[in-house]
């Protein structure tokens, strides 16, 4: 398993959130391992991008983590019951994200139903890995980590990675139009097409 190192994370946020498409996240949970393929993600653009939780320097006990240098965890709360993960990139100086919209289950049942789907979305795959606010501001550089990232030599082309508005940030004027949500083409467990 090659942990990605911390500097894969200091890149610009959309280089970032592209480079994780195809990488396995590895979530620890009480007595297991789990592992599951990034096929969905949306970039965060810090104190420039009204979408933002930093937008123009805002900075809350809840927005700590995203002041912290790339490879950080930043798990938050929405609606009061469902968690996000998000990786943190570039510096502290530029506090910006990648949020995890999707994952692959691995290894994959060899048959599914879209019913049964449980990491579609960024709420649902944080409550089926058990992943809450004790996961946020972690090192997801370090393979002894709860929660790590990897490269395992899935390939991803140019041409498989489709580009559309994020999900959900319609009070962001303009900026919600912006092509920053990252996906893979013909993914069964992308949230919305």
């Amino acid at each position: 398993m090659k942990i990605l190192p911390q500097d894969f994370y200091f890149e610009d946020t959309i280089t970032v959130a592209k480079s994780l498409l195809g990488k396995t996240l590895h979530i620890k949970t009480t007595g297991s391992v789990h592992q599951a393929r990034i096929v969905e993600v949306e970039a965060y653009l810090g104190i420039k991008d009204p979408a933002c939780h930093t937008f123009e320097g805002r900075r809350t006990p809840r927005t700590s983590s995203m002041y912290l240098s790339g490879g950080h965890s930043y798990v938050y709360q929405i609606y009061g019951m469902y968690f996000c993960l998000n990786v943190v990139t570039r510096s502290e100086q530029h506090p910006e994200a990648v949020l995890i919209r999707a994952l692959e289950p691995l290894p994959l049942a060899a048959k599914f139903e879209k019913s049964q789907l449980v990491s579609n979305g960024p709420g649902k795959l944080c409550r089926h890995y058990e992943i809450n606010k004790d996961h946020n501001g972690l090192q997801m550089w370090r393979k002894q980590s709860a929660l790590c990232i990897s490269d395992s030599g899935f390939k991803v082309t140019t041409s498989q990675i489709i580009e559309r508005p994020r999900i959900g940030v319609d009070y962001a004027g303009d900026a919600a139009l912006w092509p920053l949500r990252f996906y893979l083409a013909d993914n069964k467990f992308v949230s919305r097409k």
